[in-house]
């Protein structure tokens, strides 16, 4: 009995910590939203992943003009209005490429290609497409898939890049919530494990926050938040900042970080796992919200038969 208890408690707690999250998460989609629409880093990185592919990594490399004339081509743009698309694809690349380079003269195109790339100054662009062009022995289709391969390449470790910024942006935004809003994951779990009344309060409104809802996911999300917010605001949770009379909340962090008890550690530790939660994103802690609840209400698996003899 003894265990089913203490398995019963670690089950809310978890509740209660990922009812929290997924509070938390809305905040940090509309920071992410707010600068991805200001700064554009997804289409800052295609324009310099391209300017890198085709001038190399010099400091002039914006300036090439082959990249700028590439850049710059229509089936690159497509409908881009500040100039810095999110995506190209590499027939768009190849198309715009070849546009580029062709002399739009009566000579064999592979001929106006070899011109063009030979007049090209030394650097990666040449070097590239000169090898492209001898390994296609003559074939402009192969040419086209090499070029087009060449690229694709480009783009995937562009990718992983642009991935490992994501989540390094991620962890750094939830870091900055969980600082801000005080959501100090070690504090909360102590309080929910020590205070049944609490545990009981924070899974009754979880449980509205987990129930099956609209179809658009996102939208669901973020409405059954702000409903639980509200709730979540008479359940007097260790979150949050009791400023007293004089005092900032840059004063009141450092004064928690510097405690002379050492136990600034554990808060830095506790803003630390906060901020790794968040950046899971609230669609995950959504879905795991439903599956802690399936497991809880199916209640302790039935003891076998043969258990018994």
């Amino acid at each position: 009995e003894g265990e089913a208890r203490t398995r019963g408690v670690v089950g809310d707690v978890a509740i209660g910590l990922a009812l929290i999250y997924l509070l938390l998460g809305p905040i940090a989609s509309a920071v992410k939203e707010t600068v991805a629409t200001a700064l554009k880093p997804r289409g800052r990185q295609l324009r310099d992943g391209l300017a890198a592919l085709i001038a190399g990594n010099g400091t002039d490399a914006m300036n090439n003009p082959l990249f700028q004339a590439v850049f710059q081509h229509a089936t690159v743009q497509g409908i881009a209005g500040n100039g810095l698309p999110s995506y190209v694809s590499a027939r768009n690349f190849s198309t715009a490429l070849f546009d580029v380079l062709s002399g739009r003269t009566q000579a064999p195109l592979l001929g106006q290609f070899e011109a063009a790339i030979a007049a090209l100054p030394p650097g990666a662009a040449k070097t590239s497409l000169s090898a492209l062009l001898s390994q296609a022995g003559g074939d402009i289709d192969k040419f086209r898939a090499s070029v087009e391969t060449w690229f694709d390449d480009a783009m995937d470790r562009l990718s992983g890049v642009y991935k490992r910024f994501n989540h390094y942006f991620a962890l750094a935004l939830g870091l900055a919530i969980a600082i801000v809003f005080n959501v100090d994951t070690i504090t909360v779990a102590k309080t929910l494990w020590a205070d049944p009344d609490k545990r009981a309060a924070i899974v009754a409104v979880a449980s509205g926050a987990a129930a099956p809802g609209e179809p658009d996911p996102a939208a669901d999300i973020i409405r059954r938040a702000q409903a639980a917010q509200s709730q979540l605001d008479g359940l007097q949770l260790p979150i949050g900042w009791p400023v007293t009379a004089g005092q900032t909340i840059p004063g009141a962090i450092w004064g928690k970080i510097s405690a002379a008890d050492g136990s600034g550690v554990w808060a830095v530790v506790g803003w630390l796992t906060t901020a790794l939660a968040v950046s899971l994103g609230a669609p995950f802690w959504f879905d795991l919200l439903q599956k802690l609840f399936n497991l809880r209400g199916s209640g302790p698996k039935p003891a076998r038969a043969d258990e018994a003899a």
